[in-house]
């Protein structure tokens, strides 16, 4: 390499387009502070509208699109899995999705001098990383999120997770959890462990002042944060609304801040418990925006369940955004979730898909202000010492270290 910066490139079905998009915004911040580690950060993931290459400060994001523009609906929305999932007929664009990739990672590896390709997911990212690894002979790290761990577990897609990980020099996974699900009944190696973090600067500064100028004086605030699709189990928390208390129920709003296909369902569900009137639905909201929402919030909700082809939660960003604020979490204890959220220490842990426990770890936080203080506090404490994204992009350097100089590169 000799004195030039490290070179990664990433490889990723999600990535912001814009300022605003909070889509794998995790990403970005990894890039970004990769490249404050004086790392040169290339990213390449699929256009929405036009694709090419531009630099989005010291990251170089190329864009490619794999159908005509306004036909293209694989990525982005409620992310690739659930969109196949709620309209198969998208099957369709997944062939051309995994060549216009590979054809723009071999052209970007023919043209530029990668050290690294750091792709996230196991498929299709790992796979098509793979060509490219092979090819020119540029080594992979492979990161495993979640849904590739915990779904797709026909055995074609295992024999093609687990060619992929046996082929990489290393592969991470963000929770012991993840990695536990991907090398179920194999003899995989148990990958390293290095979680996705959280902007603690940016999500300790909220000011609760506007949001709380929408409610009535008094009022309880329950926040939901995160996509709105299967198993995100908002279905969950609408019915532990309605078995609260009636006393707790009268002064309690939840607010439900994201998008995703199952919105038009909650709205209909809300109105047919009767809690329309108590529930509000924001949509998707500038990524700067949240820290208010976090901080007006007096429980921030993360109630995830397994969906019906297996998909769990790998790493719950939004409990680590919750913790930065200086919020109190309940969360269903699924997925990687019990490694952040320590029950009676970081937060309450209710069983997943059972909305009366749910309710009751509510009405309690709800009730009992000195609690709901004691855990946000001690949240706090840990998210700051373990999840800063300068100590997860500095143990990713150090991998990606480790790899070429086994290598001899």
């Amino acid at each position: 390499m000799s004195n030039r910066p490290l070179k990664v490139l990433f490889l990723t079905s999600s990535y912001p387009r814009s300022a605003d998009d909070t889509a794998s915004v995790f990403l970005r911040y990894l890039a970004v502070h990769l490249a404050g580690e004086g790392l040169d950060v290339h990213v390449l993931a699929p256009a929405d509208t036009a694709s090419g290459t531009v630099c989005e400060g010291k990251v170089t994001v190329h864009r490619f699109r794999y159908f005509p523009s306004r036909l293209q609906r694989l990525a982005y929305g409620s992310g690739m899995f659930p969109n196949l999932k709620r309209s198969p007929w998208l099957w369709g664009q997944l062939p051309f999705f995994l060549l216009a990739m590979t054809y723009s990672l071999l052209r970007l590896l023919a043209t530029q001098r990668f050290d690294m390709i750091h792709a996230h997911w196991i498929l299709p990212q790992g796979l098509v990383g793979l060509i490219g690894s092979f090819l020119f002979r540029v080594p992979m790290v492979v990161t495993v999120h979640g849904t590739d761990a915990f779904a797709l577990r026909g055995r074609f897609a295992r024999t093609l997770k687990r060619l992929v990980l046996r082929r990489s020099p290393a592969w991470t996974a963000n929770t012991s959890s993840t990695a536990a699900a991907v090398t179920e009944g194999s003899r995989l190696s148990h990958g390293r462990i290095i979680p996705m973090g959280v902007d603690i600067a940016l999500f300790s500064s909220g000011n609760p002042a506007a949001p709380r100028r929408e409610l009535p004086e008094g009022e309880y605030l329950v926040l939901f944060v995160g996509r709105l699709i299967e198993d995100k189990g908002c279905h969950d928390l609408l019915q532990a609304i309605t078995l609260l208390s009636a006393k707790t129920q009268a002064r309690t709003t939840l607010w439900l801040v994201g998008d995703g296909n199952q919105r038009e369902q909650l709205e209909h569900n809300a109105n047919e418990l009767g809690i329309a009137e108590k529930v509000r639905f924001f949509g998707a909201v500038n990524h700067q925006q949240l820290p208010d929402f976090y901080a007006a919030a007096d429980v921030v909700v993360v109630p995830p369940r397994t969906g019906s082809s297996g998909e769990a939660e790998g790493q719950a960003v939004v409990v680590l955004e919750a913790f930065a604020a200086g919020a109190c979490v309940v969360a269903t204890a699924i997925g990687g979730i019990p490694t952040m959220v320590r029950d009676h220490a970081t937060g309450l842990l209710v069983e997943p898909a059972n909305p009366t426990a749910l309710s009751s770890a509510l009405e309690r936080l709800l009730e009992q202000p000195t609690l709901r203080q004691q855990l946000a506090k001690k949240a706090f404490a840990e998210v700051r010492q373990q999840y800063s994204w300068h100590h997860i992009a500095t143990e990713f350097d150090t991998l990606y270290r480790e790899i070429l100089n086994s290598s001899g590169r």
